[in-house]
């Protein structure tokens, strides 16, 4: 019981800004959120066909503290996500947007 509501707490204190490295699958899992919340507007595989949404092949690496905020707070005309799109969903598509830019290893965690 006690591992249930300290991991409960490790996943609300910031989940999202976790130390822990991709497993395999991750990826996948982070392409499945991002088809459903993300590809209707930034294009399928980060490939937008529009100028008006930024495009995420572009993203620093070292910026994650600044895609997290961006996806719960929103900016410009992307809504807020956060409710909707929970942490452990934002740490997924943090991973599959380095996967599909190179980032190597895993994107870096900050």
């Amino acid at each position: 019981m006690r591992r249930r509501v300290a991991a409960a707490l490790a996943l609300c204190a910031g989940a999202a800004f976790s130390q822990v490295p991709p497993a395999p699958g991750d990826a996948e899992a982070g392409r499945k959120v991002y088809t459903s919340y993300c590809a209707r507007c930034h294009g399928i595989n980060l490939v937008s066909t529009s100028g008006a949404y930024f495009d995420l092949r572009t993203f620093p690496k070292d910026e994650k503290e600044r895609f997290i905020r961006s996806l719960k707070e929103g900016k410009r005309a992307m809504p807020a996500w956060e409710g909707i799109v929970k942490p452990h969903e934002m740490e997924l598509l943090w991973i599959y947007i380095g996967s599909v830019n190179g980032w190597g290893d895993g994107p870096a965690t900050k």
